[in-house]
């Protein structure tokens, strides 16, 4: 089920969006497009919350989704940085250079940045299960809450479909990998049911070399995910009504270090049971109005082993959200309420909790040639101060092929619990009473060009982070968190795309940045593990081989050095990725793909951490192969 997106933000969405018919139509067929936020709304998605704001959506092919991964996937849109740190480690999400605390993470709308402060693994979140991904870069509190400094990635799941479904994917892979889904989706009367079942699993026993130039097998790598997901669309009085339930199971592995003091884990693990439930509530009203309710839960359930012994950990999020639009001639308002309820019962945190309320005024002013965007935020903490946050886009139709976009905004990040109660099982932890959010201003400025058969844009951005929150130890063995350093984040992205014939797309993006300290005993320097640049290229097919459709597709990205401290000694080498797949309608239903990943076979890792505790190593996979078959009813 879809919502009707609001009549001035749709029309600002029109205005700028630099994607022809040619390339949309294409995206369903092509193993992963990225492309410029459309105005399509799906359910579950929040692009329509930041229309000006330069973004993309990624999809994926309903045939593909048993070949590829969600984190796979991501790493198509060049401005994502997802680095490979080796199978059951969770890699850290950052959006224009942004730490992963500073990049919100959301599944419809659903905010998935842990309390404690740890990675979201979106390992848990199953490709099967995610119809797109939006990606919102730039600092956007206003729109989103805390954590939306660098930018915000959305996973939307797929909703019922209009006719009854039935499929099941089966796929088999290198490194121990495999995934078994089942998709249901049914219309019983008014009412539009789905359900999808989804096993996967991987040994992911990389191997890598030492340092003094042996090579060994990564083990205690591995991962089991269960997945179900449930939702529910529906008519309540005019109330377009949706449910949805998602429950995941997952077990990992948790390879350790080697080295002098370094400690082999073969044995340790961490299960995970993470329960998401939703409501939502959608009416138009008179006079060009509309009001939406909101309400959601998340809950996960964490259960370490390891050496130090056993840990459990249970965290609860809820949130209520109350919104309303009324459109006046050429001016839209979405004035709307939030509240936002955090706890924590940690063996090792202890139990703590907090709560937010917030307003939200957004205004969208079209003024033909220009569609301008206004947000204001007030945040009220149950634990900080009070806070403001602003947002202002605006898109100018410059010529008939022409625009230029521009935002400024401001965003902040509230100290994790983790930050505020540590444990202290090897040093003395001091808590600071005084440590504040981060906060960060960022603007951004380019022009996007459409034609008939192809397309391209560039921007530039540049992002400012203050008061970032760093470990001190100002006793010995004691430690605590203080605001000290400040950053720059800045760079020009750039994508274009052309379909030079009726079966031929070609894409691309890339940025190039920088990323430094501007304060602190590092000033000067560039943050350890940026890549400087991110270039993706994609070529995509679709003849027709023995009267059967067919998909082929090569892509290729270089990912760029990057030091590996911040004390900049040492870098990474670049890496050279080369990717080719093939999807074929075998007819009757049934469709088949393989595809083979890094083709040149290169395992320069992406990230190296060598500590005096020892030498942990991240290992990539070098080059791996994967076939996948689905079966329609």
């Amino acid at each position: 089920m879809s919502h009707r997106l609001p009549a001035a933000l749709f029309t600002c969405l029109l205005l700028f969006h630099p994607a022809s018919p040619v390339l949309l139509s294409a995206a369903s067929d092509i193993l992963i497009v990225v492309t410029p936020t459309s105005g399509e709304a799906l359910q579950g998605s929040v692009s329509g919350k930041a229309p000006t704001s330069f973004s993309d959506i990624i999809t994926t092919g309903r045939e593909s989704t048993g070949l590829i991964d969600t984190e796979e996937t991501l790493r198509h849109a060049s401005s994502v940085d997802l680095s490979d740190y080796g199978g059951a480690t969770p890699s850290p999400l950052s959006v224009r250079g942004s730490n992963f605390q500073q990049t919100l993470v959301m599944i419809d709308g659903i905010p998935l940045n842990q309390v404690t402060g740890d990675i979201v693994d979106l390992s848990q979140y199953v490709m099967p299960d995610i119809e797109q991904i939006e990606v919102i870069r730039g600092s956007n509190s206003a729109s989103f809450g805390k954590a939306a400094m660098g930018g915000v990635v959305n996973l939307v799941t797929a909703g019922p479909s209009l006719s009854d479904e039935y499929d099941l994917t089966a796929s088999q892979g290198t490194y121990g990998y495999g995934l078994y889904h089942g998709h249901v989706s049914i219309t019983a009367g008014e009412v539009g049911i789905l359900a999808n079942l989804t096993h996967s699993f991987a040994d992911n026993d990389f191997r890598y070399q030492r340092d003094d130039g042996t090579t060994a097998r990564r083990d205690n790598n591995g991962y089991v995910n269960t997945t179900g997901l449930f939702k529910a669309a529906f008519d309540v009085q005019g109330w377009k009504t949706s449910l949805m339930g998602n429950r995941i199971n997952q077990e990992n592995g948790s390879p350790g270090g080697e080295g002098s003091a370094g400690v082999i884990t073969p044995d340790d693990a961490v299960s995970t049971v993470q329960d998401t439930y939703l409501v939502e509530a959608f009416r138009d009203l008179a006079d060009n109005a509309s009001m939406k309710l909101r309400t959601w839960m998340l809950v996960n359930r964490t259960h370490t082993e390891s050496v130090f012994g056993d840990g459990r950990q249970k965290l609860v999020d809820k949130a209520l959200v109350l919104a309303y639009t009324r459109t006046m001639g050429a001016i839209e308002l979405s004035p709307s309420l939030e509240y936002l309820h955090e706890r924590m019962d940690s063996d090792e945190y202890g139990t703590h909790e907090r709560g937010t309320g917030s307003g939200v005024l957004s205004a969208g002013i079209d003024v033909s040639p220009v569609c301008l965007e206004l947000s204001g935020r007030f945040d009220n903490s149950s634990e900080f101060d009070d806070r403001w946050s602003y947002h202002a886009g605006a898109a100018w139709k410059l010529l008939e092929q022409v625009q230029i976009k521009a935002n400024v905004g401001t965003g902040y990040r509230e100290p994790t619990m983790g930050q505020l109660y540590a444990p202290s099982t090897w040093y003395t932890f001091i808590r600071n009473p005084e440590l504040e959010p981060e906060k960060s201003l960022s603007y951004d400025i380019g022009p996007v060009i459409a034609l008939n058969a192809v397309g391209a844009g560039v921007n530039y951005f540049r992002t400012t982070y203050r008061d970032l929150i760093k470990m001190d130890f100002p006793e010995p063995e004691a430690f605590t968190y203080i605001n000290v350093d400040k950053v720059l984040a800045q760079g020009i992205e750039a994508h274009a795309w052309a379909a030079p014939a009726e079966k031929v797309m070609l894409s691309a993006n890339y940025i190039l940045s920088r990323y430094t300290y501007e304060s602190g005993p590092y000033e000067g320097n560039e943050l350890g593990q940026k890549p400087s640049q991110v270039l993706n290229l994609q070529a995509d097919f679709y003849p027709e081989i023995l009267d059967r459709a067919a998909t082929l597709t090569v892509s290729y990205q270089l990912r760029g050095r990057s030091y590996q401290d911040e004390a900049n000694t040492a870098r990474t080498d670049s890496r050279y990725l080369l990717n080719a797949a093939v999807l074929y309608d075998l007819g009757l239903n049934v469709n088949v793909s393989f595809k083979v990943d890094n083709l040149f076979d290169d395992q320069t890792p992406e990230y190296v951490s060598k500590t005096q505790w020892g030498t942990f190593y991240y290992p990539v996979a070098g080059r791996t192969y994967r076939f996948a078959a689905k079966m329609s009813f």
